[in-house]
């Protein structure tokens, strides 16, 4: 096992910092050349202590995972996990998702896998404009796909779910649902955060939406 003592090195090798890096060009560059031998890519926006996305990039040596996490105490967890299993083919971009997407991905890559797992439902009225959540969103995310490609997104919070999530899929176009039912509370074979198994243990409901693109 791999020393845990994250210093500068460490945190370069994993870690692309987009608060606080004033030369975009910097981080655009660096991706390129991390992307480049890659065919086969998977995203996660929000990728919190990196639980799901590290085991991902453990199991699946021939594809290049990106994790983007608003959070700087959540992204260095992320990349302890990764550094301790010596994982090579993942980088975590510490910035807002949105900002990422537009600045470093859209219209230079494509993925074969998004996954937007738990984003902070904001359950307050005068909070719903901070949900990462909707249809400006799913146009965003629709060209980083590959044509075949899939969003996954998951939430435990009975109300996001079924009158924001459910509704607005409904009511696009671009992205079709692959599920046999809208959503379904147990998805076999994908990955597990540390969020799910918390929000499991006591009793929560969780939904599972898989939409593919629509072309």
């Amino acid at each position: 096992m791999r020393n845990l003592n994250l210093d500068d090195d460490i945190l370069k090798e994993y870690l692309l910092d987009d608060f606080n890096n004033e030369d975009s060009s910097l981080i655009a560059d660096e991706l390129s050349k991390r992307l480049a031998n890659y065919d086969i890519r998977e995203l996660e926006i929000g990728c919190g202590n990196g639980k799901f996305i590290t085991e991902l990039a453990m199991n699946n040596k021939d594809k290049y995972f990106i994790g983007i996490e608003y959070s700087y105490k959540a992204a260095k967890k992320a990349v302890s996990k990764a550094y301790k299993r010596d994982i090579k083919n993942l980088t975590i971009i510490f910035g807002e998702a949105n900002n990422v997407i537009d600045k470093y991905l859209n219209g230079k890559y494509v993925f074969d896998k998004i996954y937007l797992n738990f984003p902070d439902p904001w359950p307050k009225k005068k909070h719903a404009h901070r949900r990462i959540f909707n249809k400006e969103f799913l146009n965003k995310i629709y060209p980083l796909l590959k044509d075949d490609g899939i969003f996954y997104s998951v939430t435990d919070d009975d109300n996001y779910a079924l009158e924001i999530m459910n509704p607005i899929y409904k009511e696009v176009n671009n992205f079709k649902n692959i599920l046999d039912n809208d959503y379904v509370h147990k998805l076999d074979g994908y990955g597990v955060t540390l969020y799910e198994e918390k929000m499991r243990a006591i009793g929560h409901d969780i939904y599972f939406f898989a939409h593919i693109k629509n072309i």
